[in-house]
């Protein structure tokens, strides 16, 4: 039984809802075992001779191998590990001569590596599995300050035994300190699994491993308690996005939540998407900008791509370098990558290769394009518009009253599909515009590298997430006994507000509890668009969706003031009432708007 972190105490994991259709999606797509198990290094070649793998029901032959966790995915491209150790070699040297916890290191190939460069003082490696993977990590183990627990690292019972045995060169934090950052202790897991199988109500083992890493850093307990401790995941590649979206409609609860308390989470290394899923699109040309922007923060860091490992989005910007520091989204027309258009772009060939007659879908095509791009340049004018009324100040002249009413009468005039997608694309702006932008994948150091599947055994795509905790703010930290509950508020407060991400944020509030909207003039900063706000109103005013980490702070702050606020145990009643969760991943809701 794997338990979640609360209070620093052990408690049962908090199930996460998994949509229907999303399941559904995945039972589809699955594909057999058998087609994963390609094995392309010495590392893979004794890994699939185990059989393991390859097993199917029934009894097993007498001195066959055995697994305990028979779904690992292991690491076994020893290049992959020396592109990753050169790319991050930088920000690794701070670690050198720590404490490792190394969780799931299998067949060690990561490990040796990991281990080799920082020449750590202790490495503590937990897997359950260690009479499998003992002989391939012997040359590690016979190290002296190496050793490997035959336990499970993701059982909390044995890992919270582990942190009490084993590290004591590392110093709890005395009780209300704010964390530091502490460079001396270093995590990392390998969580990816395949075929990926839910677990507890979760997605997926690592999704639920994930969510109580996460939780450890508000806490501040497991291994955070000694301070704010790196991470290296080693996720499922689809998982990653539940931590660091690219787009509005994938940032959920967990990924705020993630802003709240991380100061980064990088992608290293992972598959690269030959398109992204059509409902998580966002204009082409805030991908771009952004792009640009960490290409930008790579030179200044001096960091280049190993070779081969590009991915497409870094070549683009590499050929238009010319354009780093420009201001591309908002001025060029918005660009979605609509699934239409390939089909398009493949039949406008067709007919210019074979020199056929147009068939009635490609003159439907031609209109489609046509349409979106009238509609596109009218939602470009009302952007614009949106943005230099935003810039203005109220001068008392009524200048900026008559700009916003007119503005927002010419959006009352729009279709009602059309005014939700020009919503989204606003939304989207919105969040890249603030400074530092909202999204953690705005704000992103490097470019990830491409990690091939046949890298991994069995070859099921596989990333690694970089996380590094931050100090929370204070009133985010008061949790458990002892303490205002602040910060277990807040959990109760985001539990609800995603499920009112299309409302305006003053009707979030009072979807929060009644009369708590009435307090909107008290949170400043969702008016100051120094700080991501805006003074606009009705369709320019602020949406839920679009709240950043100091807004959501000051949002707190006035309900802890409020006199009439319900009590914490009134607040965990209507939790219990409301089934709904807003980590949910059905992003095909029609509330984010037309995206055929």
């Amino acid at each position: 039984m794997s338990f979640c972190l609360r209070h620093g105490c052990p408690s049962l994991a908090r199930p996460m809802r998994q949509p229907a259709a999303t399941f559904a999606r995945a039972v589809a797509t699955k594909a057999k075992p058998t087609e994963m198990l390609k094995a392309t290094s010495k590392v893979a070649e004794q890994l699939e001779a185990t059989g393991i793998w390859k097993r199917k029901g029934g009894r097993k032959a007498s001195g066959a191998q055995k697994a305990i966790e028979p779904h690992r995915v292991n690491i076994v491209s020893e290049k992959l590990c020396d592109d990753i150790i050169k790319y991050l070699g930088s920000s690794l040297e701070r670690h050198r001569g720590c404490d490792l916890i190394d969780l799931n290191p299998g067949a060690g190939v990561w490990s040796r590596k990991l281990h080799d460069f920082l020449e750590p003082r202790n490495h503590i490696m937990m897997d359950l599995d260690a009479e499998l993977y003992s002989p391939f990590v012997k040359d590690l183990t016979s190290k002296e300050k190496v050793q490997l627990i035959p336990k499970s690292g993701l059982v909390w019972k044995d890992l919270f035994e582990m942190v009490e045995t084993n590290l004591s060169h590392q110093q709890a934090l005395s009780d209300g300190a704010e964390p530091m950052r502490n460079d001396t202790l270093l995590v990392t897991a390998n969580l990816s699994t395949f075929p990926k199988k839910s677990f507890l109500g979760f997605d997926s083992m690592s999704t639920m491993v994930m969510y109580q890493f996460m939780s450890s850093i508000k806490s501040s307990s497991l291994f955070q308690k000694y301070g704010l401790v790196r991470m290296l995941l080693w996720v499922n590649d689809e998982e990653k996005r539940r931590l660091i979206p690219k787009s509005l409609n994938r940032r959920k609860r967990g990924s705020f939540e993630a802003e709240l308390a991380c100061e980064w989470i990088h992608e290293v290394a992972g598959q690269e998407l030959e398109a992204e899923n059509r409902h998580t699109l966002r204009d082409e040309w805030i991908n771009k900008e952004s792009a640009l922007n960490t290409l930008g923060r790579m030179q200044a860091q001096g960091l280049t791509v190993p070779r081969g490992r590009g991915v497409k989005t870094y070549k683009d910007s590499v050929k238009s370098k010319r354009l780093i520091g420009k201001k591309l989204a908002g001025v060029n027309m918005p660009d979605i990558s609509r699934p239409f258009k390939k089909e398009l772009e493949d039949l406008e060939h067709e007919y210019v290769e074979e020199s056929v007659e147009a068939s009635d879908r490609l003159k439907f095509l031609r209109s489609r394009e046509k349409y979106e791009v009238n509609h596109y340049k009218s939602f470009l004018e009302l952007l614009q518009e949106y943005e230099r009324i935003s810039a203005m100040k109220d001068d008392g002249t009524g200048a900026f009253e008559q700009a916003d009413r007119d503005w927002n009468e010419t959006i009352d005039n729009l279709k009602k599909n059309q005014r939700m997608e020009f919503n989204l694309l606003r939304d989207s702006y919105h969040l890249f515009r603030q400074d530092p932008p909202a999204l953690l994948w705005d704000r992103r150091a490097y470019e990830p590298l491409a990690a091939k599947a046949d890298e991994f055994f069995p070859n099921a795509p596989t990333a690694l997430l970089d996380i590094q905790p931050k100090a929370m703010h204070p009133l985010l930290r008061q949790i458990g006994p002892n303490s205002n509950h602040a910060g277990d508020i807040s959990d109760v407060m985001l539990r609800s507000w995603w499920n009112l991400t299309l409302l305006p944020v003053h009707k979030a509030m009072d979807g929060l509890w009644p009369g708590f909207g009435d307090l909107i003039t008290e949170v400043s900063s969702l008016k100051d668009i120094q700080r991501g706000g805006t003074m606009m109103t009705r369709h320019g005013s602020l949406s839920a969706r679009s709240i950043n980490e100091g807004q959501w702070t000051e949002i707190v702050e006035t309900w802890m003031r409020w006199p009439f606020r319900p009590t914490y145990g009134q607040m965990l009643g209507r939790m219990s009432e409301d089934d709904s969760d807003g980590d949910d991943e059905d992003v095909k809701s029609g509330a984010f708007g037309s995206m055929v």
